[in-house]
């Protein structure tokens, strides 16, 4: 289990069982927020997604996955081989590779592809920067090379981070965005290290600044964030509040986006009892060139995690956060990415382990005629 985490929405079962309520509470609005914030009711378009089909991917253990070009990269429970590659469209094996384990270029669990890894492309090769939860290293993973000789080419790099960081981004070579519990577990704080050095901007500061009422359950902060290297700019989606963020380091963004009329309010969200009760909004995200996707499922924590009454839906934004499409699902998943060479939609479900795919060519076609 990773301690405090802030990024795997099932953790929360835990903490629901160990919380106490308080019966003191505070009259004040907490938002997690920026002053710029816009509601959205309705997309431009509606389109409902069924009948996909199975990818012949004979993996065992998967947990999330991601797509680059013709590669999937899956994180697995697999200790010998944590991340397994096949080829795309021919679901060709190409290898895994990783180890969990106490080594230097060992890892004593994860990383995982979508909150402990920055993916770029470097002088047409595939690079993975990855974050060791445990020990606060930073390793530097040459796919491309790995993949051409059969061999890890890991190599760790002199920067050093604290351990247990909740989210791990690279931003550049020489700057890198984090996540971590902070005051007495009752704030959620971004920090930018740039050269080593640890340092914050007002534009953070205005997220950070939410705080619970001490002894409340951590993950009610919970966000997952992605970054876009093209955008350069970051997409927050809280595990449990009605709204997103939107922002760029150079503070020339800095937006919220709500579903529905009002902002989820968090002063009144730890005083709800039971825990079971609480909701379960957005459940991952993912960033890509030209917009950004969400898995909205609206959920009580009771009912997804037993009988699951809602069907998510993929809500579909630009970097504006103007919002462009609601893909309706008939599937459960907990994890998406897009193979646009193919234009197809890959769906992954961690409870199940059930892999979908769907052809999306005539929904790109439409996102584009919007741009």
């Amino acid at each position: 289990m990773y301690p405090k985490s802030l990024f795997i929405p099932t953790l929360l079962i835990l903490s629901l069982f160990l919380s106490c309520k308080k019966d003191t509470s505070s009259d004040q609005p907490i938002y997690m927020a920026f002053d710029d914030v816009e509601y959205v009711h309705e997309f431009p378009q509606t389109f409902t997604l069924e009948d996909g089909k199975t990818p012949e991917i004979d993996v065992i253990g998967i947990r999330d996955f991601r797509i680059f070009d013709s590669i999937m990269v899956m994180g697995t429970s697999n200790p010998d081989g944590i991340w397994f590659f096949i080829s795309l469209p021919s679901y060709q094996k190409l290898g895994s590779f990783m180890k969990r384990g106490e080594g230097p270029l060992e890892f004593m669990q994860g990383p995982s592809t979508s909150n402990e890894a920055s993916f770029v492309r470097e002088h047409g090769r595939l690079l993975a920067f990855l974050y060791d939860f445990q020990k606060g290293k930073v390793k530097e993973f040459d796919i491309s090379q790995s993949l051409n000789d059969g061999e890890l080419d890991l190599t760790e790099l002199e920067a050093s981070l604290p351990p247990f960081l909740s989210n791990f981004i690279m931003v550049d070579s020489v700057t890198y965005f984090t996540k971590e519990i902070g005051n007495r577990d009752t704030q959620q704080l971004r920090f930018i290290y740039k050269k080593g050095e640890k340092t914050s901007l007002p534009l953070l500061d205005k997220l950070n600044q939410a705080t619970l009422r001490e002894g409340s359950d951590f993950n009610i902060l919970a966000t997952n964030t992605k970054f876009s290297n093209v955008q350069n700019r970051f997409v927050e989606a809280p595990t449990g509040l009605n709204y997103i963020n939107i922002y760029s380091l150079d503070s020339t963004l800095a937006k919220t986006i709500c579903i529905g009329k009002e902002l989820s309010n968090i002063s009144k969200i730890q005083e709800e009892w039971p825990q079971w009760d609480r909701k379960y909004v957005f459940i991952n995200n993912q960033a890509f060139d030209d917009f950004f996707g969400v898995i909205y499922v609206n959920e009580s924590f009771k009912d997804y995690e037993t009988i699951k009454k809602q069907l998510p839906s993929i809500m579909l934004f630009d970097w504006e956060g103007n919002p462009l499409a609601e893909l309706k699902m008939q599937n459960h998943f907990t994890n998406f990415d897009i193979d646009f060479k193919r234009q197809e939609l890959y769906t992954f479900d961690a409870h199940s382990d059930e892999f979908l795919k769907f052809d999306i060519h005539d929904i790109l076609i439409s996102l584009k005629g919007q741009n």
